[in-house]
């Protein structure tokens, strides 16, 4: 027991119950790239905006108004935000697993350069979440972005992110502080500190499977991984198995994607 393994778990609004008959596979949304922003002027979650994506200025907003006109329909991109305690000034691109430093200006540039499917990619990517559409402005012959914008790394660590956007959902901001306190506490005594972040994200999709989880391997042969109705007692599970050794708890299993 670290403390917080049989923690009880707040009461939530009769209307904001979380759902546990679904079967959770299958789940989650299915995006050919997932963008992490650390950018975002927010230093607690409890404070964001429920529609982060509406505030002007916000570089969710302004990736999410490009998305419109630039990006392929059968390559849909998720757009989240993410706070770490080491909060750096960058973004994070899954199944790339790159962390991606450029200025605001070039927004646009960082769209095209690494949201739009390269030619060899245009075959549609099947998306039960949007109906399909043609193909727009990806098939148009542009002129390549300049790569010096761009400062690019590949993620060294592992990364495991809690959807704690209190303001979009109270079952997410309720359940995230147990279970990031539970992961800190097992993360740490299984000498996982050093080699795995932890952190927060806004809205995923599913509040009602909170306690949502996504566990990014800093391997990118290994799949991404998304739990659902994660609690504290199921945290040190997730550690032992999923981390330390690849397996996926079918109980929890909301899907995954490959990376590259």
């Amino acid at each position: 027991d670290t403390g917080c393994t049989f923690c009880s778990v707040p009461e939530l609004p009769s209307d904001k119950q979380i759902d546990f008959q679904a079967n959770l596979n299958g789940t989650k949304i299915l995006p050919w790239k997932h963008v992490l922003i650390l950018t975002h002027g927010f230093s607690d979650f409890s404070t964001m905006p429920s529609k982060i994506e509406l505030v002007p200025g916000s570089l969710s907003s302004e990736i999410n108004s490009l998305k419109k006109h630039i990006i392929s329909p059968h390559h849909p991109i998720l757009v989240s935000n993410i706070l770490l305690k080491s909060h750096k000034k960058l973004v994070y691109l899954y199944p790339d697993n790159k962390v991606i430093k450029f200025d605001l200006n070039h927004t646009q540039d960082f769209v095209r350069k690494y949201l739009v499917p390269q030619a060899s990619e245009l075959a549609p990517v099947y998306n039960p979440f949007k109906v399909a559409a043609e193909e727009s402005s990806s098939k148009k012959t542009e002129e390549p972005v300049a790569g010096h914008n761009f400062d690019e790394f590949t993620v060294d660590k592992n990364l495991v992110l809690i959807c704690g956007h209190a303001k979009r959902d109270i079952r997410c901001g309720q359940l995230a502080p147990l279970l990031e306190n539970e992961f800190e506490q097992v993360l740490h005594r299984e000498n996982l500190s050093k080699i795995t972040d932890l952190g927060l994200i806004s809205h995923i999709g599913g509040h009602a499977y909170a306690g949502n989880v996504i566990y990014f391997p800093k391997e990118n042969d290994k799949d991404i991984i998304w739990y659902g109705r994660v609690f504290p007692e199921t945290v040190q599970g997730i550690v032992s198995e999923t981390i330390k050794k690849g397996t996926i708890i079918a109980d929890l299993y909301r899907g995954v994607l490959p990376q590259n």
